[in-house]
């Protein structure tokens, strides 16, 4: 996640730094710095605002789940934790999920593609530069 995106995710939130800084569980002094380019965002701190802004989204019910949108073999989707914890409404949140064919390994290897995935919402695609 890039400073633009925090700051564009913040605002988004309607949050100010120190709001958005209770939010992450961090200093107002941490938000500023990520805002300005000074220290890379946290995998939990862009995993945590991707969430909140999902949730602060008005949704009309749940959402298709990944497995039916991208139309994955069961081979793949019994084996995946989206599919185990019925969250392919949230497969983006998920680590170590299974797409394109093998396990996500981490964070920005697994945003990258989830950024390009149909199954990726659109108010979070919106938000993030791909």
């Amino acid at each position: 996640m890039t400073s633009e995106e925090f700051i564009g995710i913040r605002k988004e939130l309607n949050k100010t730094q120190q709001q958005m800084a209770r939010l992450l569980g961090g200093s107002v002094k941490a938000v500023c710095s990520y805002e300005q380019g000074w220290r890379s965002i946290p995998v939990h701190a862009q995993r945590q605002m991707l969430f909140l802004l999902y949730l602060k989204t008005n949704h009309k019910g749940r959402p298709k789940p990944c497995w039916e949108i991208i139309g994955c073999p069961d081979i793949l989707k019994l084996n995946c934790p989206a599919w185990e914890f019925n969250a392919g409404h949230i497969c983006w949140f998920i680590n170590g999920t299974i797409c394109s064919g093998r396990v996500q390994a981490n964070w920005t290897e697994k945003i990258r593609l989830c950024k390009r995935c149909k199954a990726f919402p659109a108010v979070l695609k919106n938000t993030l530069n791909p």
